[in-house]
């Protein structure tokens, strides 16, 4: 039997009334204490950006405008060989003092293998450690075993589960993501919205991958364009009326 643990629930009144710590910042309105994603495409900078801050806020410097007091700060730039990490320290720095408080590491352990461990080994041997970055290419999720998961695993347990509820083996992951998209765009969903949360950077690719015709819609077309030429249609009689009259003065 699974059992679901419900959010917290608390009344406004209650929650007016309790004192609540303020939010901790390591870049104050930018980045705060706990778990944040740095993301963006291929070859965008993410590597360049991140060592960046992570100098500025192992040397206490201002990122762009904001004050910040200086922390240790673990970079695993687990993409990175040392020499190329050299280089571009030395780009970065120059001739600035050495920030002794960035400590750089590319390679650890997977999570369930000793990532774990080891970070909080750091933390409890650097106490004003704040932050901690896992830039990575290598493999971070793993099986019990250490080995990095099969691309198909998933889809196998995937299968198993359609058996289970009586659904075609045919359907695969992403059968999913395009009866998402069919269905917001049949639900009058705008191309845009729906692209943007399908994650496309605009329409182009949602039109050419998704915008499958529908049976439905192409008989509802169809049916209206018969409707239009029906001879009861109020339309379609007004139009031949107003031809007629145009024919008789052209005579």
């Amino acid at each position: 039997m699974y059992t679901t643990k419900l959010p917290k629930v608390i009344s406004a009144e209650d929650l007016l009334s309790t004192p609540i710590p303020p939010t901790k910042w390591i870049i104050p309105g930018l980045l705060p204490a706990g778990l944040a994603l740095f993301a963006g495409p291929s070859k965008a900078g993410k590597s360049w950006l991140t060592l960046w801050l992570c100098l500025q806020v192992a040397q206490g410097k201002p990122v762009w405008g904001r004050e910040i007091e200086p922390h240790t700060v673990l970079y695993l730039s687990l993409e990175d060989t040392l020499n190329r990490l050299q280089d571009r320290l030395f780009r970065l720095v120059g001739s600035e003092d050495t920030p002794e408080k960035l400590i750089l590491q590319t390679e650890c352990l997977g999570i369930g293998q000793g990532l774990e461990n080891q970070i909080v080994s750091f933390l409890y041997n650097n106490s004003d450690t704040g932050l901690v970055v896992i830039d990575r290419e290598q493999p971070i999720f793993t099986d019990p075993d250490g080995h990095v998961p099969h691309p198909d695993t998933f889809t196998r347990h995937l299968r198993k589960m359609y058996k289970q509820c009586g659904l075609s083996e045919d359907y695969h992951l992403h059968t999913l993501r395009h009866f998402y998209a069919t269905y917001l765009l049949q639900e009058g969903t705008s191309k845009q919205v729906a692209a943007s949360l399908l994650g496309h950077a605009d329409t182009a690719f949602l039109e050419r991958t998704y915008c499958h015709p529908q049976d439905v819609a192409k008989q509802q077309a169809a049916k209206l364009m018969q409707d239009l030429l029906n001879n009861q249609n109020p339309c379609y009689v007004a139009f031949m009326k107003n031809k007629n009259r145009k024919a008789k003065k052209a005579g």
